[in-house]
């Protein structure tokens, strides 16, 4: 079923981070959503509601990183589960010395192995607003990420991109995020503006830093490209994509 006019319009002006989308890449990224709703299974939990405003949502901020990809990236992503509101979990960290620490997170969404796709309704919500939070690309980059049967930050590299390169600049990056990691490295929830440099999140793992860094590349391009700019050609690179470029 084609996604209404008035549907679509609607999406491309509530999601900040769409409007500087050309005609003809609206275009695009209507025909990859229409066909993402038409593969992908919504199956709500807890007793919520899904609207098709919700669904067309989720369809058009996922399939952004994909525009000049093609949606075969997300062949093995079958099922989109959503919650109404984050969910808590119990996370683990061993800091410099050796010391484990143990602590209650609360996540937005989640990649099941190489499955479904975990998303919060409110978190949704709070996505695309180019604050730098957006649970749907999060989610889609850790697929993109799988794609090759592991989550290492390192997705399937085309030929143009040496991958020898690739590991030095995010390792380089990575690391030094960790050593500068203030207040904790727990997921930060955006909304509207709420936050302007980089999620401390990105600091708990490599494929976390590589989530972190897809979303601020389409929401806060600008963030991104000063305090990473290797990391950010990279990602122009690899999506085909320039995101401050847009702006």
């Amino acid at each position: 079923m084609p996604i209404p006019d008035g549907r679509w319009e609607w999406v491309m002006k509530e999601h900040r981070i769409l409007r500087s989308l050309s005609s003809e890449e609206g275009l695009r990224l209507r025909n990859l959503a229409t066909v993402f709703l038409a593969e992908k299974r919504f199956h709500p939990v807890g007793g919520i509601e899904l609207d098709d405003d919700f669904r067309v949502s989720v369809a058009a901020q996922a399939c952004l990183p994909v525009l000049n990809l093609g949606i075969d990236w997300y062949r093995s992503w079958k099922t989109v589960i959503v919650t109404g509101d984050a969910y808590g979990i119990t996370r683990t960290e061993t800091d410099e010395a050796g010391v484990v620490h143990e602590y209650q997170d609360e996540l937005g969404g989640e990649l099941l192995g190489l499955g479904p796709v975990v998303l919060s309704k409110a978190d949704v919500e709070a996505s695309g607003w180019g604050d730098g939070y957006n649970v749907p690309i999060h989610e889609a980059a850790h697929v993109i990420d799988g794609a090759d049967g592991s989550f290492d930050g390192c997705p399937a590299l085309p030929r143009d991109i040496d991958p020898e390169e690739w590991r030095s600049v995010f390792t380089a990056a990575y690391e030094k995020m960790r050593s500068e990691k203030r207040g904790g490295i727990k997921r930060v929830r955006g909304g509207r503006g709420a936050r302007v440099r980089i999620d401390p999140y990105a600091a708990f793992s490599a494929d976390e830093f590589f989530a972190v860094c897809v979303e601020y590349f389409f929401e806060k391009p600008v963030v991104l490209r000063g305090d990473f700019p290797e990391v950010y050609a990279l990602l122009v690179r690899f999506f085909r994509q320039d995101p401050y470029g847009r702006l």
